[in-house]
């Protein structure tokens, strides 16, 4: 497991060569998939523009350096055009405020843990009364460009979760009563969505996994797109990709 702050400013040497391409100055972070796309390359070149190493292209990632098989896996602006939209998106995460599905803040990213496949496992969690936590990414709703949205402590990312003690059965009055509660926080959060999209336009074009047009670029969002892209599951997308 990895930290982002132990990626930043690491080498990044080509063990063809034994050459050091540069260091690692930044992470792209792909909000969707909840993954480390890609590393921002600095080489002391930036009026040459940006140089893109796709996490999947690391060989190694070590507490020294990174290691790649060649230079041929370094990518320009240019030829990674879904790097460069993950860049423009500009979803950083780390800094982000977390809000929780019932619309409680809990606190500030702080850190991001990760695997060695650049999939994120974990938030570390600065709560408001100072304290660090962790928030494992089946608890993560939505990694926004502002906001962190996090399930509530009783649920889990897509699925209520009811606690009873076995010797005490909780009657199902008071179970129902629970999942009213927790029905009524979803459409209430729901519903604040809708307010804040209603009327903003699209940064890009949104489509269906069949390719079809949910919103143009710049398009306006309203009652009908915000209805096709629940019905297609682009809603997280649609909301990520507003300006």
């Amino acid at each position: 497991m990895n930290k982002t702050v132990d990626i930043i400013n690491l080498p990044i040497i080509d063990i063809s060569e034994g050459d050091q391409i540069g260091t690692a100055s930044k992470i792209v972070i792909n909000p969707i998939e909840g993954s480390i796309a890609a590393l921002v390359i600095d080489d002391g070149k930036w009026y040459l523009g940006a140089k893109l190493l796709p996490f999947s292209a690391i060989a190694g990632l070590g507490e020294s350096a990174i290691t790649i098989i060649d230079k041929s896996t370094i990518l320009t602006i240019e030829n990674a055009p879904a790097l460069e939209q993950l860049l423009c998106t500009g979803v950083a995460v780390i800094g982000t405020k977390v809000l929780t599905k019932a619309g409680r803040i809990q606190g500030t990213v702080k850190e991001l843990l990760i695997d060695n496949n650049g999939k994120i496992i974990a938030c570390e969690i600065e709560e408001l009364n100072g304290e660090i936590s962790s928030v494992s990414v089946e608890n993560i709703i939505t990694f926004g460009k502002k906001v962190t949205i996090i399930a509530d402590k009783t649920e889990k990312k897509n699925e209520t979760v009811i606690t009873k003690t076995p010797s005490m059965p909780e009657p199902a009055a008071a179970a129902e009563v629970k999942e009213t509660a927790t029905d009524d926080s979803a459409k209430k959060f729901d519903e604040k969505q809708r307010r804040y999209l209603l009327g903003k336009q699209a940064s890009r074009r949104i489509e269906t996994d069949n390719g079809v047009v949910i919103v143009e670029q710049g398009g306006e969002i309203n009652e009908e797109v915000l209805q096709k892209a629940k019905l297609a599951g682009k809603f997280v997308e649609l909301s990520m990709n507003i300006q």
